[in-house]
């Protein structure tokens, strides 16, 4: 199932006021990092996303710049540089967090080992897979 059908077929929390393409580049430059396509998506559709348990970083209109994705991000690059060049977009908790890269691929980070991880999911398909597991 793809993402928008999740989001349609379930009670998913998203933002109410989400932002414009004027927010999504100055994120970009904050973090230094560019968006791809299905993060651009993401951001601009849904602001963020959470589901039961789960829930993803985002960046809202309101916060702007002081959004979660963009404040983690950046927490992340200056304590752990093997994320420079990725994306926050999930805490697991006990330090394990889950970031994005601009081609979309979703990769896990264990802080307490300093380990870095390519998993074989893009966003949406990443995102819609903790959404069914939180079905469960």
């Amino acid at each position: 199932m793809d993402i928008e059908k999740f989001v349609l077929k379930h009670n998913i929390d998203h933002s109410n006021s989400p932002i414009n393409v004027d927010i999504l580049e100055q994120a970009e430059k904050a973090i230094g990092v560019h968006f791809g396509e299905e993060l651009t998506e993401y951001l601009l559709k849904y602001g963020y996303l959470g589901f039961e348990y789960v829930e993803f970083y985002g960046i809202n209109s309101r916060q702007g710049l002081k959004s979660d994705m963009i404040e983690q991000t950046l927490y992340l690059h200056k304590y752990f540089p093997a994320t420079a060049s990725l994306i926050a977009l999930e805490d697991q908790g006990e330090g394990d967090y889950y970031l994005v890269d601009s081609q979309d691929t979703v990769y896990e980070y264990d802080s307490s080992l300093k380990e870095l991880r390519k998993t074989s999911f893009s966003l949406f398909e990443y995102i819609t897979k903790r959404f069914e597991e939180a079905k469960t």
